[in-house]
């Protein structure tokens, strides 16, 4: 056998193999095998957004909702994750990981989802984290927030850069919120914040430490090149100049 017959037999074996081989089967040619995705039989149409909260299918539906009515900057000051939006994957891959089971001929005309959390009883382990310059978003800001936690009997964290102070915010919940605290370089800030929000009648404070060092929020940081370039004065529209009024406020 001459060299070039032997090495086409050889190609031809080696492919041979790699056709018949498990692993390979199960990833490359696979692919083209493998059922397709359920969620894109019927993708989010961007053109035909839901008009109100009662067409929503999951929560995702209002993402794109968010996206168009707002300004690019605060979209992703809300929308970013870290690093290239790598936890963002990692939180939604984690979810999907857990599954409902179904039980059959079980009584659920009385279902209780109630929990209690230091002493405080909520409807549901449902619990409305702490969200920066609510107000960016919406005129009522965290009362609204408040208000749809009262409804529902959730239990609801007040951001450090909130714009409503905590005293209006318990007072729309009707019930005490924990306070979320931010560190910062000077402790006397941290302590005025905590005795404020233990004089408000917080009875938690729930400490945030990713802000000691600084974060890739690679959405944020693209979105907002586009309001880098408006006026000064104009560029207080972006969320995060909502912090500092609220400092001002609190003064």
């Amino acid at each position: 056998m001459s060299p070039h017959h032997f090495h086409a037999a050889s190609r031809r074996c080696f492919l041979q193999f790699l056709a018949t081989s498990p692993l390979f089967a199960h990833s490359a040619l696979a692919e083209g095998l493998r059922p397709s995705d359920p969620m894109d039989w019927a993708p989010r149409d961007l053109d035909k957004l839901i008009a109100d909260p009662t067409q929503a299918l999951d929560v995702f539906d209002f993402e794109p909702v968010m996206k168009k009515n707002v300004p690019p900057a605060h979209f992703g000051y809300m929308a970013t994750g870290v690093d290239d939006e790598l936890t963002l994957r990692a939180n939604r891959e984690g979810f999907q990981k857990f599954e409902l089971r179904p039980r059959r001929l079980v009584d659920v005309s009385k279902i209780d989802m109630s929990v209690e959390i230091f002493g405080a009883k909520f409807d549901s382990p449902i619990v409305i984290a702490p969200t920066g310059s609510n107000r960016a978003f919406h005129p009522d800001a965290e009362i609204a927030v408040a208000k749809a936690a009262r409804a529902g009997n959730h239990l609801q964290i007040l951001s450090t850069v909130a714009t409503t102070s905590i005293e209006d915010a318990i007072a729309a919940r009707g019930a005490p919120v924990w306070f979320q605290l931010y560190t910062t370089q000077n402790p006397e800030i941290g302590e005025a914040l905590v005795k404020r929000a233990e004089a408000a009648g917080a009875p938690v404070i729930a400490v945030t430490l990713d802000v000691r060092s600084q974060a890739k929020w690679g959405t944020f940081a693209r979105l907002r090149r586009t309001v880098w370039e408006l006026p000064r004065w104009e560029r207080l529209s972006v969320p995060q100049a909502e912090f500092f009024r609220h400092l001002t406020c609190r003064r």
